[in-house]
């Protein structure tokens, strides 16, 4: 727009006939241009609210003698389906622009609210899916050995203190040094704790990630991230956490959705992460409780995360300076479910060093790890007894069966395990097929 434009009366003759230019910008964003008289229509933060289309209704305006606040008319929470609400807000943009009878802004409102309900009704013009590019083979970053989608939301949540903060930092840094722009959008912290952080997870020369501190909920910091996404070229953005970034209770199936909707608009290609708790605690969480933990809050976030990682944490009571924990996969929609993963963590005064290990290597963890696999952790000692095997991979309250642990080897006989009968003592022992191949 041109600040302070006169209008003169062959603008308004012409502003009557001519077309308008209306775009649709991303999800639930659209705008409408009237070139002739310097005026132009936003709306973003489209929901549907009780059956009504609701929206944040931005006028910007130039003509000179408007009453303008940076070159803002007027901007109100506005709903599109009253007819009441666009006659009273017709006659108060007349009266902010002091254009007298020589602008009908009702008509052009009313253009305006015509275009938008049609554009959400219609959607996105059906294509057919073969014109769709292929996902490549390296569609996902590898941090630690955990998988990180480039295109689409993931979640990683846990109790309060299992290092998710530091852990979304630690991914966001190891990013960047892969050559990714990265923005962590925090809503708990702060810049200056996060800037310790980041030197001490990178000693030395610190990835360059960009920060922004957020006070308000996602539906309003929504168009601020995407304007940092588009000045920096932000290919992924770490959001800590869901619960802050909420503008109501997490519980709300609306809340859930409307913020799934409003990370939308962070564009197509961009990759995001967020963090969120857990309903209560689950430190000494079984196998089985593990293998169905979900996010706090609605069972939307769970449908809303392409990815999500459930994280338990153990201190090393050997070592008040190390914690261990595990990240466990309850959900991926774009390949086959993925192993868990194990990281250790040590604080140093000057550094905190992050390095992947074994989860059946932790005892506190091996529990959590399905029965197989903790089998398959023991044998990588030698050969044992069904009975041995059970003790070895039982965790105080978690303790499989001896019937479990003999299907389980059954099962995997000659595939993964053989039973060794030719012992000197003449018990049958069972060893990992690999192993005694070789």
């Amino acid at each position: 727009m041109t600040a302070g434009r006169v209008l003169t009366a062959s603008d308004i003759a012409f502003a009557s006939s001519t077309k308008r230019e209306f775009r649709r910008i991303s999800d639930g964003k659209y705008q409408l241009i009237i070139p002739d008289i310097d005026t132009e229509f936003h709306v973003d933060q489209l929901a549907l609210e009780r059956f009504e289309l609701r929206g944040n209704l931005t006028v910007y305006c130039g003509l000179k003698g408007a009453h303008t606040v940076d070159g803002v008319l007027s901007n109100h929470r506005f709903n599109f389906a009253s007819l009441s609400g666009r006659d009273q807000l017709g006659r108060h943009l007349k009266q902010r622009a002091n254009t007298g009878n020589q602008v009908d802004w009702v008509n052009l409102l009313e253009e305006f609210c015509i275009r938008v309900s049609k554009a959400e009704r219609e959607g996105d013009a059906a294509k057919l899916l073969t014109e769709f590019d292929l996902p490549g083979p390296d569609d996902a970053y590898m941090v630690c050995g955990l998988e990180i989608l480039k295109r689409h939301p993931q979640i990683i949540f846990g109790d309060g203190g299992t290092f998710k903060s530091y852990l979304g930092l630690y991914i966001a840094g190891t990013l960047s040094t892969y050559g990714v722009k990265v923005l962590y959008a925090d809503w708990e912290l702060g810049g200056a704790d996060h800037h310790l952080r980041l030197s001490r997870l990178f000693p030395g020369q610190p990835p360059a990630v960009h920060y922004v501190r957020c006070q308000r909920p996602m539906v309003v910091a929504i168009d601020h991230l995407r304007l940092l996404i588009e000045q920096h070229g932000i290919e992924f953005v770490v959001c800590d956490s869901i619960a802050f970034a909420c503008h109501g209770d997490p519980s709300g199936a609306d809340i859930a959705t409307e913020y799934a909707r409003a990370t939308r608009q962070f564009g197509d290609g961009v990759g995001s992460l967020h963090i969120a708790h857990v309903t209560k605690s689950v430190a000494t969480a079984t196998e089985l409780q593990v293998q169905n933990q979900r996010p706090f809050g609605s069972t939307f976030w769970y449908n809303f995360g392409r990815s999500l990682w459930f994280v338990k944490r153990i201190h090393d009571a050997n070592d008040s300076r190390r914690i261990n924990i595990g990240l466990y996969d309850q959900k991926i929609t774009t390949g086959a479910p993925r192993q868990p993963v194990g990281l250790e963590i040590m604080f140093d005064p000057e550094f905190t060093a992050v390095r992947r290990v074994d989860v059946s290597d932790i005892a506190e963890l091996a529990s959590t790890v399905q029965v197989g696999k903790r089998i398959d952790s023991a044998l990588k000692s030698g050969a044992m007894t069904a009975r041995e095997l059970r003790d070895l991979v039982s965790d105080g309250g978690d303790t499989p069966t001896i019937a479990t642990v003999r299907e389980t080897l059954r099962r995997g006989r000659g595939r993964k395990y053989v039973q060794i009968t030719n012992t000197p003592d003449g018990v049958h022992r069972w060893g990992l097929a690999e192993r005694r191949s070789a």
